[in-house]
């Protein structure tokens, strides 16, 4: 049973099937994270502080510096949960597309923690996007969209009887990385170090042999 600290903190353990690129992205990540729950700990000090000095001394400028601390508090806070959500656990599961343009939207809110969670997500950024880049196919180049055209043909069908062409095979779809609902990942050992990673890598993610 996970407690509520569990649900909210992202472990320090980095999965060991993860690519090293992507496990570097991960470590960074939850420093991403303890940085915003940082934040919000200053944050809210400070506004604490201004607040009493304006009770205190008045001056409506300590007022407005203790009511954004109370605001960009809360902004530090959520962002931490959500960033664990939506990027952290993205990484887990394998879903490194998902983490990588997640962590976009976190940056932003990053910069309002004196942007120390920004940068450490920037970091993230570039290391998964190095990983998804290091996975994809050898000269897998995606057409943009708008540039194919299907064409038809310049000449008639034959005269005589069509005949429907013979069934294609049925064949199985691979096995995908789990998701949400927690499925264990069809793993494969690695011909090469006997490590074990999941069957939808294309490489070993210890010693780079190609998945045979």
């Amino acid at each position: 049973m996970s407690s509520p600290v569990s649900t909210i903190l992202a472990p320090g353990a980095t999965p060991p099937w993860l690519p090293r690129e992507v496990a570097e992205g991960r470590k960074f990540a939850w420093w991403a994270q303890i940085m915003f729950f940082l934040m919000a700990l200053i944050w809210f000090v400070l506004a604490i502080a201004f607040i009493v000095l304006y009770v205190v001394d008045g001056g409506g400028g300590k007022l407005a510096v203790g009511v954004f601390g109370l605001f960009a508090m809360i902004i530090c806070f959520l962002a931490g949960v959500f960033e664990k959500r939506t990027v952290i656990d993205a990484i887990d599961q394998g879903r490194f597309h998902d983490a990588k343009n997640d962590s976009l939207i976190w940056i932003l809110f990053g910069m309002i923690g004196f942007v120390l969670p920004a940068l450490f997500l920037i970091l993230t950024y570039v290391k998964v996007s190095d990983a998804i880049a290091a996975q994809a196919p050898v000269g897998y180049q995606p057409y943009a969209p708008g540039t194919v055209v299907a064409q038809q043909p310049a000449y008639g069908p034959p005269p005589g009887p069509v005949q429907a062409p013979p069934p294609a095979p049925i064949q199985q779809a691979p096995a995908a990385p789990a998701g949400h609902h927690g499925h264990q990942t069809p793993m494969v050992r690695c011909k090469n170090c006997s490590v074990q990673y999941p069957m939808f890598m294309h490489s070993c993610p210890n010693c780079g042999a190609p998945k045979e």
